[in-house]
């Protein structure tokens, strides 16, 4: 865990994705949240608006290129799929997505929440998701749609020139090379199809809740678990807690408190003994 957070952490220090900063600034302010960053000096703001303005630039720039290859029929989708349809599909993809991005986000923000502070809208979708194993069969169906609904999605943003075939744009061969990497895409599905949404339900969670869709997305994702394609996941869960020796989170801090308790009562007994031989 530790060497995936510092691959995470570089990831981001390179600013590749830092634009969706600048949509959190933005649902900060209109959530009424005091905004981060004030305590940075004139040098780290500096830095840090020269890497938004570049990821900005970076997903203006993957838009452009995938639109102009998907309205000149140079990407992978599927032969006979008219431009426009393509066109439609990935942005209806890519909101779908963005939502179940955001159902994961939003319903974690609220499971501490007084049942008062929860709309009528969003309680039954609260209600049916934490009721027995529910919030795992969920995440099983999401990320099993999620799973499906990227492969689409990455068809439709593979970009592929044939040899001989006109370059995107007019680019030149190497910068073709670069293009038909799929890294642009990746760049757009990141940033558009999960981090602004997971961005707009950290703000504003019961009302992301309130949705109808969200509710209608979750008995999909039950009725996806249902059926069993990925049930195997309980197993290999099961498997996994006992090769590792999990144990709920109460049995490692109830030791924790013990170990204080014992280590306070031994300082007692320490003060008592000083105590005595003064």
């Amino acid at each position: 865990m530790l060497f995936t957070a510092y691959i995470a952490l570089g990831i981001e220090f390179s600013g590749l994705l830092h634009c969706v900063y600048l949509v959190q600034m933005v649902f900060s302010k209109i959530a009424g949240k005091a905004a981060s960053g004030d305590e940075k000096t004139s040098l780290q703001k500096l830095f840090f608006w020269a890497r938004a303005l570049m990821s900005l630039a970076l997903l203006v720039l993957s838009f452009v290129v995938t639109l102009s290859a998907l309205f000149s029929g140079q990407t992978a989708m599927w032969e006979g799929v008219p431009s426009g349809v393509a066109v439609v599909i990935f942005f209806f993809l890519m909101c779908f997505v963005g939502l179940m991005e955001g159902m994961q986000i939003a319903l974690f923000a609220v499971v501490n929440l007084p049942e008062h502070e929860i709309s009528k809208a969003a309680w039954a979708t609260c209600k049916l998701t934490f009721q027995g194993r529910n919030l795992q069969a969920f995440l099983i169906g999401r990320q099993i749609i999620v799973t499906i609904c990227m492969f689409v999605v990455a068809r439709i943003t593979s970009i592929t020139v044939e040899e001989g075939e006109p370059n995107i744009m007019g680019v030149s061969d190497g910068l073709q090379s670069f293009l038909n990497t799929g890294l642009l895409g990746a760049i757009i599905t990141t940033l558009f199809a999960s981090l602004a949404w997971r961005i707009v339900a950290s703000s504003f969670p019961v009302a992301f809740l309130s949705n109808p869709l969200i509710y209608l997305i979750l008995r999909l994702c039950l009725i996806i678990e249902a059926t069993g394609v990925c049930s195997s996941a309980w197993l290999l869960a099961l498997v996994h807690k006992a090769v590792a020796g999990f144990q709920v989170d109460s049995a490692y801090l109830g030791e924790a408190e013990g170990k204080n308790a014992e280590s306070s009562e031994s300082d007692m007994d320490q003060q008592d003994l000083i105590d005595v031989q003064a």
